[in-house]
């Protein structure tokens, strides 16, 4: 029976008039910043359950992150289209993580107004933003690669936990996952414990995410299994392929396993836990400028990075929004991004000038200004002041690293060894991966870039990244360190050629609007 310490918070409130309360908050826990624009109580709540889940984790895991992690940006809206401008997002997403070299976060429709009983905000935001949560606390914590199917059952499993005032329940079934198990074809074992699972219609990609639920559900509560699941882990961390793995380390007989799956499924249980109280953390919740109506979703879309043929979309909406909302540091932050995102450096530079007057150790501030240097020689001074201000940013970590340029030329000691702190603080955030391994394989340790790949490459979610890590993981694994190399190179040929093709296009269309005139 797991011990349990509910982290009720001692809410330190700001001696602000209740109005100015009324927009844009920001709480501060331990471990997260929590964003909305609801009630305050809400906020509050919402801070609690995030602790609490967190903790929830890392007294069945055993597994803490790294000293110095950086807290996750949660960030609760209204409306999830209007948050994410300048990117089009399906009509069913609910919310979505994001993890990349600007910042990571959770995106995530809010719950809304709760009531006393948590319980009835575990579902649509509530589950998306735990389910990304349990992927952002797995890769934070592993240290290693798991099979595709255990990621998300492992997030799956975890994302239906209810919190009630006086107990938690886990193992609950999610009842959307439950309609596909009931109602469709199943995918055969050997495709749902794939190393790389070949998930080609949105049907079999559902049922993929409703059996890897059920398997962990299974192996996580079943008398005896628990013991087979750590050595089946261990084993393909070790390099087994998961399909044989489990054959040797849980049942040799996947089709009579699969079987005792679909039995499982009409027992399913799930277990309350005493939630007592243990020694109080604290929330500070403080209200954010009044132009974060208008403009701090967009400052957090331009944060993450802009496509290439929307910067200037966003640098017209941001200007117009900036100027209706009044001069304030938040809409002189974002217009300062905005420049620097269009390639306008030395606005840029003239508008962080301004901003670094009132806040000279703002470490984000500092990271932009040196993106907006004139040399590297300022690129790299502005950087040594942001380290100094926040010496765990992996941000500030990782672009000192790149100031010698990772992917082209070896990198000298310090400077590895700065980047290997930013992949122990960050190793969610695909372009530190990438950078770090290449680093590592270029210092002729190939068996380190090995491990550090191999968690991307496994991704269940894929994408040309995780398809790029798993040919540099062969090479690494084969001790190729001169293809891997290669394979690097021509990734880069292939990006210049696509950023040039881009460019020569926005220049196109520039000068098409400007004869139009």
């Amino acid at each position: 029976m797991l011990h349990w310490r509910m982290a009720w918070l001692w809410l330190l409130v700001l001696a602000l008039p209740a109005p100015v309360l009324a927009g844009w908050k920001v709480a501060e826990t331990a471990h997260f910043r929590v964003y909305s624009e609801g009630p305050q109580k809400r906020l509050v709540e919402q801070a609690a359950l995030l602790e609490d889940f967190h903790r929830l984790l890392q007294d069945r895991t055993g597994r803490h992150p790294a000293a110095g992690a950086p807290r996750l940006d949660v960030f609760l809206v209204k409306n999830l289209q209007e948050a994410t401008p300048w990117r089009k997002l399906g009509g069913n997403v609910a919310g979505f993580y994001r993890a990349d070299r600007g910042r990571i976060s959770v995106i995530a429709v809010d719950p809304g107004e709760g009531n006393d009983d948590l319980a009835d905000t575990a579902l649509g935001g509530q589950q998306i933003l735990l389910h990304e949560y349990g992927h952002h606390f797995l890769l934070g914590t592993a240290g290693v690669a798991y099979p595709p199917w255990y990621v998300e059952g492992f997030a799956e499993y975890f994302s239906t936990a209810r919190f009630r005032r006086d107990s938690i329940e886990i193992g609950r079934i999610s009842g959307n996952r439950g309609v596909w198990l009931a109602g469709a074809e199943w995918l055969p074992m050997e495709k749902l414990l794939a190393r790389t699972p070949a998930l080609e219609r949105h049907s079999e990609s559902a049922m993929f995410y409703a059996q890897s639920w059920l398997l962990t559900h299974y192996l996580f509560r079943t008398p005896g299994m628990r013991d087979r699941l750590v050595a089946y882990l261990t084993a393909t961390a070790a390099g087994a392929d998961p399909v044989e793995a489990f054959r040797s380390h849980i049942d040799p007989d996947l089709q009579g396993f699969q079987q005792k799956l679909r039995r499982y499924l009409d027992e399913t249980s799930f277990s309350r836990l005493p939630r007592t109280a243990g020694t109080p953390a604290s929330v500070a919740v403080k209200p954010l400028p009044a132009s974060a109506g208008s403009l701090l979703m967009r400052l957090v879309s331009m944060e993450h990075g802009l496509p290439e043929s929307r910067t200037e979309a966003a640098r017209e909406d941001v200007r117009a929004r900036a100027a209706a909302a009044g001069p304030d540091a938040l809409a002189s932050r974002a217009l300062a991004l905005v420049e620097l995102q269009n390639g306008n450096r030395a606005e840029a530079r003239t508008l962080l000038d301004r901003l670094l007057v009132a806040e000279p150790d703002d470490p984000d501030l500092l990271r932009w200004r040196a993106m907006a240097a004139e040399d590297l020689a300022e690129s790299q001074r502005f950087l040594d002041r942001a380290f100094d201000a926040a010496p765990n940013d992996w941000r500030t970590l990782h672009a000192y690293a790149r100031l010698y340029q990772p992917a082209r030329r070896p990198l000298p000691t310090h400077a590895l060894d700065l980047l290997l702190r930013a992949h122990d603080l960050a190793p969610q955030v695909t372009e530190v991966v990438l950078d770090t391994a290449v680093a590592l394989a270029r210092a002729n340790r190939l068996p380190e870039a090995a491990n550090i790949l191999e968690p991307l490459a496994w991704s269940p979610h894929g994408g040309p990244a995780a398809e790029l890590a798993e040919r540099l993981l062969m090479k690494a694994r084969a001790g190729d360190r001169a293809g891997l190399l290669a394979e690097i190179a021509e990734q880069q040929e292939r990006m210049q050629a696509r950023m040039s093709s881009l460019r020569g296009a926005a220049l196109s269309g520039a000068s098409g609007r400007r004869q139009s005139r």
